[in-house]
């Protein structure tokens, strides 16, 4: 289950190149002494339509499932009398988001984010680009790319975040035996040109690290987030999601040969 944390102190309020949900990053007390979490703000209709708290907690989970580093994950919970000690104009947002618990995770010192068209050795040394490329293709993600990577990147790791526009149920109820990737998934993702310009010899062990991370995966880990989510009052959206991992699962080679596939 995830932690639930009350913020106690709102620090900042990140209002540029985010988007549009200027998230919060608010004090909280945990076992290991107070925390600094980014918390996402979105909106009753963003909450109940489309399913962003839940995509973002599972989505979460399942990268450290393929050895994809994310930040550390709780719901926060904002007291009204907190909301309004802010300036008028964070008191207005407050005031349109949902009231239930929000999504956040630990914020990193000292991360940027990345950029597209560095040196490939300079990410490589950080993660595994066929493997992130094929996780988001995965969780079907089209949202790690240009402008916005959604990948934080230190000196010797790089972070994945931002996922509410993964699993998108039009994106995932979809037959896998048909299914096409489309280039929002594949020719516009981060790494993309990097792993395009694989050599021939190179380019069949692409993706077997995937491969090996998505046949030991239990899906059944994800049940208690979807359970915790359920009952602190959230939509229950796992069917659609346990749907389309179990398909792909199932089909591991087919996906894997699509992946190669999008790279020719």
């Amino acid at each position: 289950m995830l932690p639930i944390y009350k913020a106690i102190e709102v620090i900042e309020i990140i209002s540029e190149n985010v988007g549009h949900t200027k998230p919060w990053v608010v004090l909280v007390n945990t076992p290991k002494g107070l925390k600094p979490y980014v918390t996402k703000l979105y909106s009753t209709s963003q909450v109940d339509q489309t399913h962003c708290v839940s995509k973002e907690v599972i989505c979460n989970i399942l990268a450290g499932e393929f050895e994809l580093k994310a930040p550390t994950c709780a719901l926060i919970y904002i007291p009204d009398e907190l909301a309004l000690q802010l300036p008028m104009a964070a008191q207005m947002q407050y005031s349109s988001i949902d009231h239930r618990l929000k999504f956040a995770t630990l914020m990193i010192d000292n991360v940027t984010s990345a950029i597209p068209g560095l040196p490939k050795s300079h990410y490589n040394r950080r993660i595994s680009l066929d493997t992130l490329y094929a996780f988001d293709n995965f969780i079907r993600n089209c949202d790690r790319g240009n402008p916005k990577s959604n990948l934080l990147v230190s000196s010797q790791d790089a972070f994945l975040i931002d996922h509410e526009l993964a699993l998108s149920k039009k994106d995932i109820d979809v037959d896998i035996q048909a299914i096409l990737l489309e280039d929002k998934f594949t020719k516009y993702h981060l790494f993309y040109p990097y792993l395009e310009k694989t050599s021939r010899n190179y380019r069949q062990s692409l993706f077997d690290e995937f491969a090996f991370y998505l046949n030991s995966l239990n899906l059944n880990i994800l049940s208690t987030y979807f359970n915790q989510l359920v009952k602190e009052g959230f939509n229950d959206y796992s069917q659609p999601i346990f749907k389309w991992l179990e398909q792909v699962k199932q089909n591991e080679s087919i996906f894997v040969n699509k992946l190669k596939g999008s790279l020719l």
